[in-house]
């Protein structure tokens, strides 16, 4: 048992968290948003998700993947976001009006948009 729980432990250390974006998996969703970032926003996500899933396929299943994936579709969204939008989701995470979390810059993204008006 605790030859499993040291090589555990061994893998963990070595399992890179956070990982940078591959870059042509990063031109294309940019390309997405500079074309029409909200009527592509479905195929954003859908491309972000698919990117994430092949990156951390090496990680063991489990909250520590879903987590490091979400973290990673997060940014990965607020660095594609168009300029002006961009702009606006800094200054309400920066007036703690909504949190670096996907779904909320998501809703800003959609639905949000009068309320920075």
């Amino acid at each position: 048992k605790q030859w499993y729980q040291r090589r555990v432990h061994g893998y963990q250390r070595r399992v890179q968290w956070e990982r940078d974006i591959p870059p042509e998996a990063l031109a294309s969703l940019e390309a997405l948003a500079a074309k029409d970032f909200t009527g592509n926003l479905g195929k954003i996500i859908h491309d972000t998700y698919q990117t994430a899933r092949v990156m951390f396929c090496d990680m063991p299943q489990g909250d520590h993947k879903k987590r490091a994936k979400y973290r990673f579709a997060s940014k990965t969204l607020m660095r594609i976001l168009p300029a002006k939008m961009k702009t606006q989701v800094e200054d309400l995470i920066e007036k703690k009006e909504i949190t670096l979390d996907l779904y909320e810059i998501l809703g800003q993204c959609t639905w949000g948009q009068t309320k920075i008006v």
